[in-house]
């Protein structure tokens, strides 16, 4: 597809598969806004990006989404900017390897992982609806949990890293599958997608420090994990496809926690609470 014209919006796209992703769209003519929380890093990723795709058309907004301000200021940044999105690709996410809370009182790894694509899509909504046809990409993870406890969700009980951020990842695809319902017959579709294992800074520092080393040969690069993301938000094979996840580019079913019309229902009148949208 080409995408000149297009408005693409990126989170978590100063490193990893959210830079790749965003110089995929940028090298296809598209206007990119790369979403940051470091001005170092998102300049120095706003400056390699036009060098490597030739267009100038990249914009870089300044957010720490681990807040619900931050998930605001990003969204009213760029609302303040632009009136049209065509694609809104959730990449941003992370762990966090010991237990934090931010300023809403919510666990990290959750709140970036889950709470601000749900939050930073239902803020945006109204301008990719008008957008239309346009599409919504999240990124999730083939570590995804094999259900949800909703009510502990943002403050578990016992905190273990991967727990919470594999059920973070089942809250992600849950919330596509939902949102897909939502906005049936709008032109607007939504699908998450696992991009592989693939090595970046954060992954490397979750490793242990013996393994570090080895680490870029079992894993993917950027350039790879960024591939479907990239086909979900450009192929021409993609258009009117929604509510479905994708490990790699391959369509997948997942668990039956996952498909149950209720449970995610449940869930995403929760989030609508938890952003204080109800």
């Amino acid at each position: 597809m080409k995408m000149t014209g297009k408005i693409c919006l990126v989170t978590g796209a100063s490193t990893g598969i959210g830079k790749e992703t965003a110089l995929g769209l940028a090298k296809s003519g598209a206007y990119v806004v790369i979403g940051a929380r470091s001005r170092e890093r998102g300049e120095a990723a706003q400056k390699d990006i036009i060098q490597r795709s030739g267009n100038r058309n990249v914009e870089l907004i300044l957010a720490d989404l681990t807040t619900s301000d931050g998930i605001r200021s990003l969204a009213n940044q760029f609302l303040s900017r632009h009136d049209k999105l065509h694609v809104l690709i959730n990449n941003a996410g992370g762990v966090f390897k010991d237990y934090q809370k931010n300023n809403d009182g919510m666990e990290l790894t959750f709140a970036l992982n889950y709470y601000a694509p749900f939050l930073l899509t239902q803020l945006l909504l109204e301008t990719i609806k008008r957008s239309a046809p346009s599409r919504i990409i999240n990124v999730a993870s083939e570590m995804h949990a094999e259900s949800l406890d909703i009510e502990k969700l943002t403050d578990p009980v016992q905190y273990s890293s991967m727990k919470v951020y594999s059920a973070s990842k089942l809250a992600v695809i849950m919330f596509t599958y939902a949102l897909a319902r939502e906005l049936s017959g709008t032109a607007v579709t939504v699908n998450a997608v696992h991009p592989g294992v693939i090595y970046t800074p954060q992954s490397a520092r979750m490793a242990p420090s013996f393994f570090r080393p080895l680490l870029k040969l079992f894993m993917s690069s950027p350039e790879k994990g960024a591939k479907p993301s990239l086909k979900l938000a450009m192929d021409c094979s993609m258009e009117g496809i929604t509510g479905q996840y994708y490990k790699k580019e391959i369509k997948k079913q997942t668990g039956a926690y996952s498909m149950d019309i209720k449970q995610q229902g449940k869930l995403y009148e929760q989030s609508l609470i938890w952003c204080d949208l109800k």
